[in-house]
């Protein structure tokens, strides 16, 4: 091969290597942008495990006519229906000489109406939407129309009137088809608005599952924190040596649900950055969670927290048999007729983790019930170490 042909394909080999680790830069700058993305968005927030207080959901609700139904109504069944179609007609001068005349009337049923406020409130205008359900003896609100219905504070408490419901009924399910769905059908006559600030100050409202002292605790100092930092070039009591002097904490937790946060004085005309800032921050450090076993009393399912761990002993089955757990002296010998079925680190005297008896347990297959007692029991024995709560 002549001289300038080895030149040529060392150059091209020259310019492919580059290539290679221009793209393999670029791959490994790729997958360091991705992890980083993923790292912050793995970030637990204050927002992520707690609410505003104030910051909730309200019902209106009303009774109301759905008509227009294929002979699946109950005017005829059911007397409040009647009445009411009565009282509708007298109200927009359509009397109605004698009430049985509408019992042949089976287009027309009586409904309760829902519709939820938000969890930030509504303005004048907004629509949500609406349910309907069947409170007589109709059969189907299919192809129904619901009437003009008022809607009111479902305590009643209040008087006014909040919203005017009414629109075409949907069935989301049609195997439940005496209750029905009006997308948009709620129309708020007023504003609702909640008051997320008392006294120069918002309340953070831990989540019930993150509740506890230790996670109190913990959200308010990574407030205190932040609301440092963010005030430090505001702050009155900065030193010439640049050290921000706290006298006093922003943030305080004031009960194993509740954090205080106070909002600065140069924050309280235009709280909106203030309170973003706070349910943004980020807690770099999690409390270890208390131990807590969840048994679900539909399913029977199980659900760990924590480190939870279960003292040596013996676990008699009820007509299966025994798990050994852990090194027990003097344990007592299988029930007659039953057998050792499972031997659980029996040469270790310590505790043995939950999670390694349930593990045992599907071995052995016992089936979600059963292993839910067999739970049962170790707590009323005194062997699980952990708190025992229950979930529908």
């Amino acid at each position: 091969m002549p001289a300038n042909e080895d030149m040529k394909t060392g150059s091209r080999t020259v310019r492919n290597g580059v290539r290679s680790r221009l793209a393999a830069a670029r791959l490994v700058a790729v997958l360091l942008v991705t992890t980083g993305a993923a790292t912050s968005l793995a970030e637990v927030r204050v927002q992520d495990i707690a609410r505003l207080q104030g910051q909730r959901t309200n019902r209106l609700m009303g009774f109301g006519l759905v008509v227009g139904l294929k002979g699946s109504g109950d005017a005829g069944a059911y007397p409040n229906t009647a009445r009411a179609l009565q009282a509708m007609h007298q109200r927009f001068l359509q009397p109605v000489l004698d009430p049985r005349e509408l019992k042949a009337n089976n287009t027309v049923a009586i409904v309760a109406v829902e519709a939820q406020i938000p969890q930030f409130g509504v303005r004048e205008g907004q629509a949500v939407d609406v349910v309907v359900s069947v409170i007589g003896a109709a059969k189907s609100l299919e192809g129904g129309q619901l009437l003009t219905t008022p809607l009111q504070e479902s305590t009643l408490s209040a008087g006014e009137i909040y919203a005017l419901g009414g629109g075409k009924v949907e069935l989301p399910d049609p195997r439940t088809p005496t209750r029905g769905l009006i997308r948009g059908g709620a129309v708020f006559e007023r504003e609702f608005v909640y008051n997320f600030i008392a006294d120069g100050a918002i309340t953070l409202v831990l989540d019930e599952s993150q509740a506890g002292w230790p996670m109190a605790q913990m959200v308010a100092r990574a407030v205190n924190h932040e609301v440092s930092s963010a005030g430090a070039e505001r702050s009155p009591d900065r030193r010439a040596d640049g050290i921000v002097v706290v006298r006093d904490d922003a943030a305080i937790a004031t009960g194993p649900q509740t954090i205080v946060v106070r909002i600065p004085d140069y924050e309280l005309a235009q709280p909106a950055g203030f309170i973003s800032r706070v349910l943004q921050t980020p807690l770099f450090v999690m409390p270890q969670q208390p131990a807590r076993v969840t048994i679900s009393r539909s399913k029977r399912t199980i659900v760990m927290s924590g480190t939870v761990t279960v003292s040596p002993t013996v676990l008699h089955i009820s007509g299966i048999g025994s798990v050994r757990i852990g090194s027990v002296e003097g344990a007592a010998q299988a029930p007659p007729g039953a057998e050792d079925l499972a031997g659980l680190d029996t040469d270790r005297t310590a505790t043995v983790e939950f999670q390694e008896l349930l593990d045992a347990f599907s071995k052995i297959k016992l089936s979600q019930t059963q292993m839910a007692e067999a739970v049962e029991q170790l707590h009323r024995s005194g062997a699980l170490h952990a708190q025992l709560a229950y979930s529908e």
